[in-house]
């Protein structure tokens, strides 16, 4: 995957029409391979930007409180499910730390 392809990829699944979030307010749950995608890219831009000063805007716009848009209580989903989606957002806060750190 180049550094643009992942750039892309993590703009669509956050801030993007097929933003992950925006599944999960929806009540359609995690798409598995879409975040599979997203966090393969993380690891690509990780890489990409390790030695790096500064990385774009748009791209630290993706993870401005990240965090919260996966906390919600509706009752859309099960406890399970919920755990599921915890361990998802640690997953994604702990590679924004790589990746911004």
């Amino acid at each position: 995957m180049k550094v643009e392809e992942a750039l892309e990829l993590v703009y669509e699944f956050t801030i993007g029409n097929n933003s992950i979030l925006r599944e999960l307010r929806g009540g359609k749950g995690l798409n598995q391979q879409s975040y599979k995608l997203l966090i393969e890219a993380m690891k690509k831009l990780i890489e990409a930007y390790k030695d790096k000063s500064e990385v774009p805007k748009k791209l630290a716009l993706c993870f401005v409180d990240i965090n919260n848009y996966f906390y919600f209580n509706e009752g859309k989903y099960t406890e399970e499910e919920e755990r599921k989606l915890e361990d998802a957002v640690h997953e994604i806060s702990y590679l924004a730390e790589e990746l911004f750190g």
